[in-house]
């Protein structure tokens, strides 16, 4: 079959679509040293004393009130590089991004007001609310603003279903940043199920569902969009069947080939890297130039350079996950990396499975720190997770990487849900609508 490749020009749209609608400075109140609110009034109440893991000081740091977050949003608009904390507010009739320093809370810069597509009503498919995403390229973090959503059509076109993003440098500064880059990407869920954005490696990857499952890559350094679909551009041999885009390398995308894994066309191979006798992986995302994959029929996780398929870590852990519901996260400094239950220090080349069994809970690991310290909550997705309905606060247990050794911590203690150089990010959803962004700092 011949293989073509498809670009997709990044589209400017006309209208309020991810455009500017104002200043950038409205929306959200705060606390903590040197807080700028969304006025531009300064504000010095002391931050909420919260119940933390030892290791923080919960009286010690800043907090951020998101008074426009849904009470059934499934993803908090807040995300992190490691230094600089990012999220979104309301401004004016639109959306803002803000980021503060993760070590003082002062506001580093805030974006021009923008506004999300329109989302047929109808539609439980499409984001409309904004989210965030950090992607590292060229020794660089990026924080990317989307959404989904339509461009209306008129009288000789149809309405066009896609993602609007925005890409913002994490070292930006001052206020009413314009974006680096304001892409659109066309996509077609046939309402089928939601859009991922992630970092792919070598920028962003939108992901969405369809017959073969969509995918265009972003990058983030120049805003190039190239889109991918049945007619790839790939070389993988005659009963190479298209899967989708799963990632990019320096020498190409990671595709998913069906009958033979997933390959960089022309570079490695599933087969290249799978365990003895085993050739039946999952690529399951990328964090911080690493990628994770299960080997189903030997129950093993592994973890491996993106570059070079090289694996860095594995341990056998039955965790019953099967679908890509989770991203993969690491610590700030890229030693350790979790996937649900699954977590590894990449230097050791060590691996834990913090799966349970019938008696045992499951934990998904929330959150990872540079010392090898990970957070773990419930998780109720695997095969023997705790009931959805469990009452009570959420159990959190910390564990430490290099022993093994997990302990639970006192009821009421809030996991992170990431961790800085020097301090963790948590957030609380408010009664109803609303979200409050912490920071706490280490003892």
């Amino acid at each position: 079959m011949r293989r073509t490749r498809m670009t997709v020009a990044a589209t400017a749209l006309a209208g309020a679509l991810l455009t500017g609608c104002g200043s950038g400075d409205g929306g959200g109140t705060g606390t903590g040293p040197d807080h700028k609110g969304g006025s531009g009034a300064s504000a010095g109440a002391a931050p909420v004393k919260l119940a933390v893991p030892p290791e923080y000081d919960g009286g010690k740091g800043w907090d951020q009130e998101i008074d426009w977050v849904p009470q059934d949003a499934d993803a908090d608009p807040v995300t992190t590089d490691g230094e600089t904390v990012a999220y979104i507010i309301r401004s004016g009739n639109g959306y803002a991004v803000q980021a503060r320093d993760g070590a003082t809370g002062k506001v580093r810069w805030t974006s021009a007001s923008y506004r999300t597509p329109a989302v047929d009503s109808q539609d439980r498919i499409a984001v409309d609310t904004p989210r965030l995403t950090t992607v590292r390229q060229g020794g660089r973090s990026y924080f990317a603003a989307w959404a989904v959503g339509e461009q209306p059509g008129d009288a000789l076109t149809k309405n066009q279903e896609l993602t609007q993003i925005n890409i913002y440098p994490a070292d930006s500064s001052g206020s009413s940043v314009a974006p680096l880059h304001h892409v659109s990407v066309p996509v077609s869920t046939l309402r089928s199920g939601p859009v991922k954005v992630r970092d792919s490696g070598a920028g962003l990857l939108v992901m969405w569902n369809s017959t073969p499952p969509g995918s265009a890559t972003v990058d983030a350094a120049t805003g190039k969009v190239t889109g991918y679909d049945e007619e790839h551009p790939f070389n993988c041999g005659s009963d190479c069947s298209f899967d989708g885009v799963v990632a990019v390398t320096r020498k190409g995308p990671v595709v998913n080939a069906t009958s033979q894994g997933f390959l960089v066309p022309g570079g490695w191979t599933s087969s290249d890297i799978a365990p003895k006798n085993v050739n039946d992986g999952t690529f399951f995302g990328v964090d911080h130039g690493m990628f994770v994959v299960h080997w189903r029929s030997a129950d093993v996780w592994s973890v491996h350079d993106l570059q070079s398929g090289r694996l860095l870590a594995s341990t056998a852990c039955d965790n019953g996950l099967e679908y890509n519901e989770y991203s993969p996260i690491s610590s700030p400094n890229g030693t350790y990396l979790a996937f649900g239950s699954v977590v590894f220090d990449v230097k050791t080349g060590k691996g834990l499975c913090q799966a349970g069994d019938k008696t045992r809970r499951s934990f998904k690991i929330a959150a990872l720190a540079d010392d090898g310290t990970a957070y773990g909550v419930p998780d109720d997705e695997t095969r023997y997770g705790v009931a959805k309905d469990t009452p009570g606060p959420t159990p959190v247990v910390e564990l430490n990487v290099s022993t093994g050794s997990p302990k639970a911590l006192p009821q009421g203690t809030l996991a992170p849900v990431a961790t800085l150089n020097g301090g963790a990010v948590f957030t609380q959803r408010e009664n109803g609508a609303g979200l409050r962004l912490s920071v706490r700092q280490k003892r």
